[in-house]
């Protein structure tokens, strides 16, 4: 299929991350590229060009050594063939970003939240920028979120064309031998909210409470399918706002030991290149 590409920054997000390609690539085949991102300590430019430089290379050997051996301990020798580590001094969405862009890959996975994030809701913001702007489908994996392609959930939305996603989803299924539950997506349209004033109408003076499948209404639907019928990937063939709003507005603990949400990328147009007409002379 192409390689798979996770990060890590050693918490249990990243983690389920890390051991969902762990599970896919058992069927696949498919090499696995796991990337640690590090910063150097903060007031480098005050010390000496000598103590800069051993800093550098101190802060380079331990990454590569805390990467290592998180390897070590969290996956089985059988199961390291085919890894490749990558430690890079850089900030994690351009360093992600380079190996998305000069790698064959096939999917990219990631923590829902950094260790060390602080950002409201349960997203941090590398994930929601590769939500995004991830060329290739992206699983988001949250704690103790067990991810073994079994069975996966399908939100489809009739206008949402995802070639790559779909493509990639295709030869999942066969190769993993997953089980598919469909759900179709219907976008709120005028027509709905007639009649909802028509029930509204109905049982007056009562309140009433319209329910509409977006935001966290959605999140929350989904989850709760997912449960139902034991699906440990919700594949997500529509537009990723509702989405992320409604992971914004819930609890983070809601997503805890839940399904994987696989994020496949909308089509997108290229821009005409205008073509200079050619001159009669030229003609």
């Amino acid at each position: 299929m192409g390689k798979l590409l996770t990060s890590v920054d050693f918490g249990s997000a990243s983690l389920a991350a890390l051991q969902a390609l762990i599970r896919l690539r058992r069927n696949t085949r498919d090499s696995l590229v796991v990337y640690h991102a590090y910063q150097l300590p903060r007031g480098m430019p005050f010390l000496s060009a000598h103590v800069i430089e051993e800093l550098e290379e101190r802060a380079e050997r331990n990454a590569q050594k805390e990467l290592r051996d998180f390897i070590f301990k969290e996956i089985t020798p059988q199961e390291r063939r085919g890894i490749r580590i990558y430690a890079q001094r850089e900030f994690l969405t351009e360093g992600l970003s380079s190996h998305l862009c000069t790698g064959n890959y096939a999917l990219l996975a990631l923590g829902a939240k950094g260790e060390s994030e602080q950002t409201e809701g349960a997203l941090g913001f590398h994930t929601k920028h590769f939500i995004y702007h991830s060329p290739v489908p992206m699983l988001v994996a949250f704690p103790e979120s067990a991810i073994h392609w079994r069975r996966i959930l399908i939100a489809y939305e009739e206008n949402y064309e995802s070639p790559v996603g779909m493509s990639f989803l295709r030869r999942v299924i066969q190769k993993a031998k997953s089980e598919v539950v469909g759900l179709p997506i219907l976008k709120i349209e005028k027509s709905l909210q007639s009649y909802h004033k028509k029930i509204q109408k109905q049982f007056r003076p009562s309140s009433y409470i319209p329910v509409v499948w977006e935001k966290n209404n959605l999140v929350e639907l989904l989850l709760q399918l997912a449960q139902r019928y034991e699906a440990d990937v919700i594949a997500l063939f529509t537009d990723p706002d509702p989405i992320v709003e409604g992971m914004k507005s819930l609890s983070p603990s809601m997503f805890i030991r839940q399904a994987g949400w696989l994020f496949l990328p909308p089509l997108v147009e290229e821009e005409p290149t205008n073509i200079p007409e050619a001159s009669e002379q030229g003609a």
